[in-house]
């Protein structure tokens, strides 16, 4: 390396002279090593204008299409909001699978991290939403609860068990629903015709149903001492689909826990059920 630094290093003495008259005209020195550089600033400048032509004069256009440049720019746009919506339904769809397993989802403070309230929802909806939609959207909270009252009223709801309420609903205590005391063993209802989501055991709920319902409603109900149906039957209303009970850790006494959700957000049973 020693010698081949030196061979690049060596200098030549260059002398130019007149044709006609052999008169030295300059002298100068140049090494190996700056005849490189010479020939790397040369090609890096060459390099430089040469991708400001094609980029920027017509003769690149006719290399290269840069009419869809901003189309392009746009799909990008798009798509970054697009995979932020896509987190926000996998987020929820996370905290959605909470009530399907062991986790503990009425703890307090849990409803801000689970449910979506009425504001999100109305923060959510834009121009091009359907004229229903942006009919929803001007209600108030008592709009709604009268706007699902009809709806469930046509749909002939019933109640899910005859029972005292002991617990009531509070979103800012995480209490979803209500806790409603009856004697062991006596029936629960579907309270809407639909089909059963889910229909198993979890450590905390104990024998539990999720049961769909038309127009966007979900019946669920925790705590049973016997299910009487499994995932994927259909139901009617008023059908029996459980046993009163006491099972899981979050129970110390025969009890219906009875939550109904409309979309992403739990209901007031009481608003719309008569329980003793």
């Amino acid at each position: 390396m020693k010698s081949l630094l030196a061979k690049l290093l060596i200098k030549y003495r260059v002398v130019v002279f007149k044709k006609e008259s052999l008169e030295k005209l300059r002298t100068f020195y140049v090494s190996k090593i700056h005849l490189m550089l010479l020939i790397f600033l040369f090609f890096s400048i060459s390099f430089f204008f040469s991708s400001l032509l094609l980029i920027f004069s017509p003769v690149g256009n006719s290399f290269f299409d840069y009419s869809k440049k901003k189309e392009i720019s746009e799909l990008y746009l798009h798509v970054d909001s697009m995979e932020i919506l896509l987190n926000q339904y996998l987020d929820y769809t996370e905290k959605i699978k909470l009530l399907f397993h062991e986790h503990d989802t009425l703890k307090k403070g849990a409803i801000d991290e689970v449910v979506f309230s009425l504001p999100f929802l109305q923060s959510k909806i834009t121009k091009q939403d359907s004229s229903l939609v942006n009919y929803i959207k001007g209600l108030d909270q008592e709009g709604v609860t009268k706007y699902n009252k009809d709806i469930l009223n046509r749909l002939n709801v019933v109640s899910p068990t005859s029972g005292f309420v002991t617990s009531s609903f509070n979103i800012k205590e995480g209490h979803f629903g209500v806790d409603i005391a009856a004697e062991k063993n006596s029936a629960v209802f579907s309270v809407l015709s639909g089909v059963v989501l889910f229909s198993g055991y979890s450590e905390n709920f104990g024998n539990f149903l999720m049961v769909g319902h038309e127009g966007g409603f979900t019946s669920i109900y925790l705590h049973n001492s016997v299910l009487l149906k499994q995932t994927g039957d259909l139901v009617t209303s008023g059908e029996k689909i459980a046993l009163i009970g006491s099972s899981g850790k979050l129970s110390s006494a025969p009890h219906l826990h009875f939550e109904l959700w409309s979309g992403v957000t739990p209901i007031d049973p009481e608003k719309y059920f008569k329980f003793k």
